[in-house]
């Protein structure tokens, strides 16, 4: 996708017109209701955090004094990433004051660039880091990387663009031109063929960042060192409608179209808006859960193959924030009401749902398999990317709710919120308790009469159709599921339009797996309240007849006449419970309910036997069982947790035993892994069996027990069994690991 650079006296590019323009996070405010109650948590924890910490690492690197402790976690001093949660502040604050008009943080804003500027002109008055300048000489030799440079630069970038067009602080633009115009030394040294080495560790939103930065400032340079991150060897293959998704790891690819998208709307390259649609397509429509999510242990999946992804570690926070940036873009081009189902989705299951409202605090993944919980960080020790991305996220979350063209308004979302059409002297007060209440009411008021279309998504969900009343007078409605409903007139101070928007429960299926679902209650995913893999023998298109509200309580429902009957309550309102996702629907005596008796059955013969075991990848249980070894990792999988060994590593747990019987280790592996692998598997450094996978039992897992021999327990109350692979072989994955009694 190379191109001709934009040297100066060139003629500057010529934006697109897009269908819908977004109006300005300030024209918009929240008003009562679950995203403004999430907002109001994000505000306060970024009204608390301490900016002493914040800026600790900038002004340690400028040779400057600096006070107080600072951050911990992914941002302590000792990180090759430190400094890309202070950038996430700053655009948090920026945005969260552009959002609500909240002047602590705009304080926080001028004074957090203010010191910027300090370090800055401390450190020659263009580079400006939380690192020292050796860590460009070690990435660009691609000699000893030092983490991810360039993806925590447009953190701080990013920052300071955003304090500079959503607080009005001229300083941030100066800081950040001048990081600019650094960059861009080092960039234009470099031979093509050794960025592109660059670029294969991760970047994050440069383009992006840079692309703004050239529709701000105009200048050919930013539009030049911009275009200098758009890796073509990503990037072109999408251009072509090739989907060179699978097994990447996906955030750190989002960014890049981002990055796409963005150059698409300040010069028009229809490349550029083929490849980030395209992208958004295989996303969105063959890698995403039910919750809008994506990804598997922050990696994609083949395209829909998600039922064996199920884990502890799916979607990755940073990935949905990711998305539904992305998600803007294609509205404003697009106008397509699709992607305003896709973002209703992703923000009510995916975003709201990473949050604790009693203290702000944020989740890495949002787990989708059976008996997790949401594990939270801490205030000023976690700094995971995801943290970042969040407190992003939750800054400014009405920033898609309106749009406008040059005829209407279009509301594509249901959320209690105001938007002011200055240019047109109307404002739109939408009232409502969405998703508690099923349906909105818009609410005009105007300087004068004005006539103005008024486009309302009609969502996916809204099977039942819509209803419609205009200043109490029912209004004909046959607009379908993911259409607008479109109603011209001239309104006047007054007018009312309610909506009526029945929600019904809804099984969405697994691509992969007909009988794998989960259970939605209009746009919202409902987690069942348990800790227990659980199978309901019922019908998945009739939902209703077997799972009820509970009386008294909105938005909650229990299952009736069930094996074992739960409590179903939507995701992002689950804080501390062990839930699960996706359920197992078949019928009674099926050949999925036979074989699901026969795993309960066995199941109970195993804990009759089972003297110890060790659960793969539970950091409590591993501990417990004092794991060790070297090139060793463990990752999430259809519902369980796997261990490996690369070549030239191993691992080791020490499990209990029997010191006068005869023991067996049972061990459990998936039946389709490859690439094909051979290992030992040792107890006490002695060989005790070789193990060849090579899709022994494609489709599911399967568990071999190996006799140990009597001399290696006799005597002993422990082992210590371990796994090594042959060279050039994984050892595992191991899903399960069981000392056992003798068994018929």
């Amino acid at each position: 996708m190379a191109e001709g650079k934009t040297g100066r006296g060139s003629a500057a590019p010529t934006p697109p017109k897009t269908a819908l323009q977004a109006f300005a996070l300030g024209d918009v405010r929240l008003l009562d209701g679950p995203v403004k109650e999430a907002q109001a948590a994000n505000l306060c924890y970024l009204r608390r955090l301490d900016l002493d910490r914040i800026l600790h690492t900038f002004r340690a690197n400028a040779g400057l004094d600096a006070p107080g402790e600072p951050l911990g976690g992914w941002d302590a001093p000792t990180s090759d990433i430190r400094g890309h949660f202070p950038g996430h502040y700053l655009s948090a604050c920026a945005r969260t004051y552009a959002a609500t008009g909240d002047e602590t943080l705009k304080a926080k804003v001028d004074t957090m660039v203010a010191e910027l500027v300090r370090c800055q002109q401390a450190l020659g008055g263009g580079y400006l880091s939380a690192f020292p300048e050796s860590f460009w000489d070690r990435l660009e030799s691609l000699q000893n990387v030092p983490g991810v440079p360039y993806y925590v630069m447009h953190k701080v970038m990013a920052g300071l663009l955003d304090a500079y067009t959503c607080c009005g602080n001229a300083q941030a633009l100066d800081v950040l031109k001048g990081m600019a115009a650094y960059f861009k030394r080092r960039v234009d040294r470099l031979p093509v063929a050794q960025m592109d080495r660059v670029l294969t560790v991760e970047f994050g939103g440069m383009s992006e960042v840079l692309h703004s930065l050239y529709a701000v400032t105009g200048e050919p340079e930013h539009l030049e060192l911009a275009h200098a991150f758009d890796q073509a060897a990503f990037l072109g293959p999408l251009a072509l409608e090739h989907d060179n998704l699978s097994n990447l790891h996906a955030n750190t690819q989002i960014p890049k179209v981002l990055g796409a998208a963005r150059r698409y709307e300040v010069t028009g390259d229809e490349r550029y808006r083929t490849a980030a649609t395209y992208f958004w397509d295989r996303v969105v429509n063959t890698r995403s859960y039910a919750t809008g999510g994506t990804t598997s242990g922050e990696v994609w999946p083949e395209p829909d193959r998600l039922a064996n992804t199920l884990g502890p570690r799916n979607q990755e926070s940073c990935t949905t924030h990711n998305m539904l940036s992305l998600t803007r873009y294609l509205i404003r081009w697009r106008g397509d009401p699709r992607c305003g189902d896709y973002y209703e989705r992703a923000l009510f299951n995916g975003v709201l749902g990473t949050q604790n409202p009693e203290d702000g605090m944020l989740i890495y993944y949002l787990p989708l398999a059976t008996g997790y919980t949401k594990e939270y960080g801490t205030p000023y020790n976690s700094c995971w990317c995801c943290y970042g991305t969040s407190v992003e996220a939750l800054a400014a979350p009405g920033s898609a709710i309106y749009f406008h063209d040059d005829s209407g308004i279009y509301v594509n979302l249901f959320i209690a919120s105001t938007v002011n059409w200055a240019e047109k002297g109307v404002r739109v007060e939408q009232v409502t308790r969405f998703p508690q209440e099923q349906g909105t009411t818009l609410v005009f008021h105007a300087e004068h009469p004005t006539t103005l279309c008024l486009r309302v998504r009609v969502p996916w969900w809204a099977e039942r159709g819509v209803g419609v009343r205009v200043n109490g007078k029912r209004v004909a409605a046959r607009a379908k599921p993911s259409s607008y409903l479109t109603i011209e007139r001239e309104w006047s101070e007054g007018d009312r339009v309610e909506i009526a928007l029945p929600m019904t429960l809804r099984a969405e299926l697994m691509p992969d797996d007909p009988e794998l679902a989960a259970i939605m209650y209009g746009p919202l995913v409902l987690a069942g309240l348990t800790a227990d893999r659980t199978c309901f023998l019922a019908d998945a298109g009739d939902l209703e007849s077997w799972i009820k509200p509970v009386q008294g309580a909105p938005l909650t429902f229990r299952t009736d006449g069930q094996p074992s009957d739960i409590t179903f309550v939507p995701l992002y309102k689950v804080l501390h419970e062990r839930y699960g996702v996706y359920w197992v629907i078949t019928r009674e005596g099926s050949a999925r309910h036979q074989a699901i008796l026969a795993e309960e059955q066995a199941k109970r013969r195993r804990e009759g036997r089972l003297v110890d075991r060790v659960i793969p990848g539970d950091a409590e249980s591993e501990a417990a069982h004092n794991l060790r070894g070297e090139a060793t990792a463990a990752g999430p999988f259809a519902g369980r947790a796997w261990r490996h060994a690369i070549s030239g590593g191993w691992w080791g747990w020490e499990l209990k035993v029997l010191p006068d019987a005869e023991m067996t280790l049972a061990c459990t592996y998936w039946g389709e892994d490859v690439p094909p692998r051979t290992f030992d598997v040792l107890v006490n450094e002695t060989v005790i069996a070789t193990q060849s996978l090579d899709r022994n039992r494609p489709g599911g897992f399967f568990e071999v027990e190996y006799p140990i021999p009597p001399e290696l327990t006799g005597g002993k109350r422990a082992i210590t069994v371990s796994f090594r692979p042959h060279e050039g072989n994984l050892a595992g994955g191991v899903f399960g690991c069981a000392t056992l009694k003798p068994g018929p």
